[in-house]
C-alpha cells in the first residue's frame, strides 16, 4: 500500500494517512479529493480495518459509483461488497429496512418522492376544504419537508417556525401543523417512506433504542463523510450520534463550493468542525489539476469577497493558458448567437468535440433562447437535469401499477391508476369513493366492487370503475401470487391492463412513448441478469433512490447545457457562462434577503455557486452577459447590469468583448474600453 500512496501529493498522502481521530480535509476545486477519499479507504482496510466497520457516505450515486469503481482498482470487488458505501438515504434506507416493525412499516413498503408527497398533501387539503389559493400544495410540502429536515415534529411546527416567519401568519402555521399531522397519517397507512423520512425515521429509531444505536455505533467505527460542506441539520445529527464514541471521523469537503443552502444545507458545520471536535486535524488540498493558472487565480480572488471563509490558496503548476473571455452582447438572442458561432469555430479550427464543451446557467429558464439557436447552428446538444427518463409521464404511470404490485397499501398509486383509467368520475367522487371507505372501515378496492353505494354514483360510472376494478385490480392481485422473474411478471401485467389501449393511446405520441416503454422494460431485464438475488421491491426502491440515474438513447456528440448546480463535481475542457447579470447571477431574492436583513450571506452563497461554475473549465472559459431583457409581453426591454461578480475578477487575466447586432452599436464599457465585434 506504501507503494500506492505514492501515487499522491505530499498533503494527499498525509490525508490517507492519517487513519484515527477526527480529521477535516479542505480539498478545493479539482485537487483530487476523490482520488485521496479512495486511497484513504484502501488503507485503512491495508491496515487491518474490517471493510464492514468503514462506513463512506457520498451526496450522489454517481459520486459512489465513482469510488466504487477505484476504490475496486485497488482492493478488488469482493471487499468493496462488504463495505457500506452510498448516499445518505441509501444507506438510512438499509437501516431502517433492517428494522421496519420498530417505524411503523412492513414488508413492500416503497419510498415517495417530492411529486408524490405534493400529491398526498393536495389531496389532504382537499379533503380538509382547505382552499389552495391560500394553501398551495406545494407551498405547504416545502414547510413539511423543510421540518423534517430540521427534525421538527407536526406538534411543534407553529412553536418554531410562526414567530421567525413574516410572511405566514400563525393561524396558517397551525393549519400546516394538520395537514403535517395527516401527512404523517397517510404515509404511515399507505406503508411509505417520504425521502425526509429516511434520515428523520433513522435518526428517532437510533434515538429510541439504545441497543440499535450501539450496534450501528460498534459497526460503523470508521465514518468518512464527503462533500461535507453540503450536510444538512438533520444529516449533521445523524452523523454525530454514529461517530461516538470511536470519534473516527474523516470528512472531505470545500466551504467555497457550498451551494445547497435551499435545501437546507448548512455551511457552519464545515466552518465549526473545528469546535466540533478540538482535536481534528485540518488538512489542505490546495493545489489544483483541472484548470489553468488565469483560471485558477480568477476565481481566488472571486472567492475571497466572501466573508464566511476558511482561509486557503488554490494553486496549479500550469501555465497561464488563454485569457478568461467576458462577452456583454446587447440582448438575450445575440448572446445566444454569439455561443453558438463561438462553438462552432471551436470545433471547427481548434479540434475541440461537442462533448468538450459545457454551458451553464443560473437556471434553465435561462437557457430557452439558447436552446432555440443551437439546433439552427446545426449543434446537438442535451439538456442535462430536465426531465429524466424515469420521470417521463408514461414511465410514472406504469410505475403506479407496479408499486401496487409490490404494495397493495399504496393507496396514492391505487389513486393515480383510478385517475389514468377511469373516465367520467372527477376528484369530488374520488373523495366522496376514499371518504366512505375511511367511515366504514373497508378498503378502496372493497367500494369499486360495488361503487353505487356511494352517492352520485350511477350505473355508467359503476360500470367504468366495476371494469378498472376487473381488468387492472384484480390483473395486479393475481401477478402477486405468480412466480415469475421480476421483468416477466411486469410484460404480463404490461399486456393484462393493455398498457397501449388505455393510457398510451390517450397520450400525445403514442408510438414514441411506446419506445420509451420498451427501454423500460428492457433495463427491468438488465438490471434482473446484473443482480440475480433482487427483484421488482428492490428495483424500485434503487430507482426511486437514485436521482442521478438515466437511460440515453445514444451517445452522440453533443454539447451540455446544465444549471451551475447540476455541473457541480464534472469538468470540461471548455466552459460557457451565460446570463452572468445583476438579479439573475447572483439572483434576486438573495439580494432582497441580504436587503431586508433576512440572511446576509445569501450573496455569498450565489458568488460560491458563480465559483464552482468557473471552475468547472479545464482550458477555456467564457463568461457573457446581456444588457436588455424582455420586461413584459408587449416585447419592451428594459436595461440590465453586468453581475457584480464581474468586477470582482482580476483585469489582467481576461479579455473584455462587446457582441453587437449588425446594426452595430456604442459597445461597452467596464473598467476599460472594449473591442465592438
Amino acid at each position: 500500500m506504501s507503494n500506492l500512496l505514492d501515487d499522491l501529493n505530499k498533503k494527499q498522502k498525509l490525508a490517507a494517512q492519517t487513519l484515527k481521530g477526527a480529521v477535516l480535509v479542505l480539498a478545493g476545486a479539482g485537487s483530487g479529493k476523490t482520488r485521496t477519499l479512495t486511497y484513504r479507504t484502501a488503507n485503512l482496510i491495508a491496515a487491518g480495518v474490517d471493510p464492514k466497520n468503514i462506513l463512506t457516505v457520498t451526496f450522489t450515486n454517481r459520486a459512489a459509483d465513482d469510488m466504487k469503481a477505484k476504490i475496486s482498482k485497488l482492493i478488488g470487488t469482493d471487499i468493496i461488497n462488504k463495505m457500506n458505501l452510498g448516499t445518505f438515504h441509501s444507506i438510512c434506507l438499509k437501516i431502517l429496512r433492517d428494522n421496519l416493525k420498530k417505524v411503523d412499516r412492513s414488508e413492500g413498503c416503497l419510498i415517495y418522492d417530492t411529486t408524490d408527497s405534493i400529491a398526498i398533501v393536495e389531496d389532504i387539503i382537499f379533503d380538509f376544504d382547505l382552499e389552495e389559493t391560500k394553501y398551495d400544495p406545494k407551498t405547504v410540502y416545502n414547510i413539511i419537508s423543510k421540518a423534517k429536515m430540521e427534525l421538527v415534529n407536526p406538534n411543534y411546527l407553529t412553536e418554531k417556525y410562526a414567530q421567525e416567519d413574516n410572511q405566514w401568519s400563525e393561524h396558517f402555521y397551525k393549519i400546516v401543523s394538520r395537514v403535517y399531522n395527516e401527512y404523517e397519517r397517510v404515509l404511515t397507512n399507505n406503508n411509505c417512506f417520504d425521502f425526509n423520512d429516511l434520515i428523520k425515521k433513522t435518526i428517532e429509531l437510533l434515538e429510541a433504542d439504545t441497543e440499535i444505536l450501539k450496534k450501528y455505533q460498534n459497526q460503523f467505527k470508521y465514518i468518512q463523510v464527503d462533500e461535507y460542506q453540503d450536510v444538512n441539520h438533520s444529516q449533521y445529527h445523524l452523523i454525530s450520534l454514529l461517530v461516538k464514541p470511536q470519534k473516527n471521523i474523516f470528512v472531505v469537503g470545500d466551504d467555497w463550493q457550498g451551494i445547497y443552502g435551499f435545501r437546507g444545507a448548512d455551511i457552519s458545520n464545515i466552518l465549526e468542525f473545528e469546535y466540533d471536535y478540538p482535536e481534528a486535524e485540518v488538512i489542505k488540498l490546495e493545489r489544483n489539476y483541472r484548470s489553468s493558472n488565469n483560471i485558477i487565480s480568477a476565481s481566488n480572488q472571486l472567492i475571497n469577497n466572501n466573508i464566511q471563509n476558511k482561509k486557503k490558496e488554490a494553486w496549479t503548476a500550469a501555465a497561464d493558458g488563454a485569457p478568461i473571455f467576458i462577452a456583454g452582447a446587447e440582448s438575450p438572442l445575440v448572446e445566444a448567437k454569439y455561443v453558438c458561432k463561438r462553438i462552432n469555430n471551436l470545433v471547427d479550427f481548434y479540434n475541440y468535440k461537442l462533448s468538450d464543451i459545457a454551458i451553464l446557467c443560473r437556471s434553465h429558464f435561462q437557457s430557452i433562447q439558447l436552446q432555440n439557436q443551437l439546433p439552427k447552428f446545426r449543434i446537438p446538444h442535451q439538456l442535462v437535469g430536465g426531465v429524466s427518463f424515469f420521470d417521463r409521464q408514461e414511465i410514472r404511470y406504469f410505475v403506479n401499477y407496479l408499486k401496487l404490485l409490490v404494495n397493495p397499501n399504496d393507496r396514492l398509486a391505487l389513486k393515480r391508476l383510478f385517475r389514468i383509467e377511469v373516465h367520467g368520475v372527477g376528484e369530488i367522487l374520488l373523495s366522496e369513493i376514499n371518504k366512505y371507505a375511511r367511515k366504514n372501515q373497508m378498503e378502496i378496492t372493497d367500494v369499486f366492487e360495488s361503487p353505487t353505494v356511494v352517492k352520485g354514483i350511477g350505473n355508467n360510472k359503476a360500470a367504468n370503475i366495476i371494469e378498472f376494478q376487473r381488468r387492472v385490480i384484480d390483473s395486479i392481485y393475481d401477478l402477486r401470487e405468480e412466480n415469475l422473474p421480476m421483468h416477466q411478471k411486469a410484460f404480463e401485467l404490461y399486456q393484462r391492463v393493455d398498457f397501449d389501449k388505455n393510457v398510451l393511446a390517450e397520450l400525445d405520441d403514442p408510438e414514441g412513448r411506446k419506445k420509451y416503454m420498451n427501454m423500460f422494460l428492457d433495463d427491468m431485464a438488465d438490471f434482473q441478469k446484473n443482480n440475480p438475488g433482487r427483484g421488482l421491491y428492490d428495483y424500485l426502491l434503487i430507482n426511486k433512490l437514485i436521482s442521478d440515474k438515466d437511460i440515453t438513447e445514444d451517445n452522440q456528440e453533443k454539447v451540455k447545457v446544465m444549471t451551475a448546480h447540476s455541473a457541480k463535481g464534472l469538468e470540461f475542457p471548455v466552459v460557457f457562462i451565460i446570463g452572468v447579470e445583476e438579479e439573475v447571477f447572483p439572483h434576486l431574492k438573495s439580494l432582497e434577503e441580504k436587503e431586508s436583513g433576512q440572511n446576509q450571506y445569501a450573496v455569498e452563497e450565489e458568488r460560491r455557486l458563480f465559483y464552482v461554475a468557473m471552475t468547472r473549465a479545464e482550458k477555456l472559459l467564457f463568461i457573457s452577459f446581456s444588457k436588455q431583457k424582455l420586461s413584459n409581453e408587449q416585447g419592451q426591454y428594459k436595461q440590465i447590469m453586468p453581475s457584480r461578480f464581474l468586477y470582482e475578477l482580476p483585469d489582467q487575466r481576461l479579455d473584455f468583448t462587446s457582441v453587437e447586432s449588425k446594426k452595430g452599436g456604442s459597445g461597452i464599457q467596464m473598467r476599460k474600453n472594449v473591442e465592438v465585434i
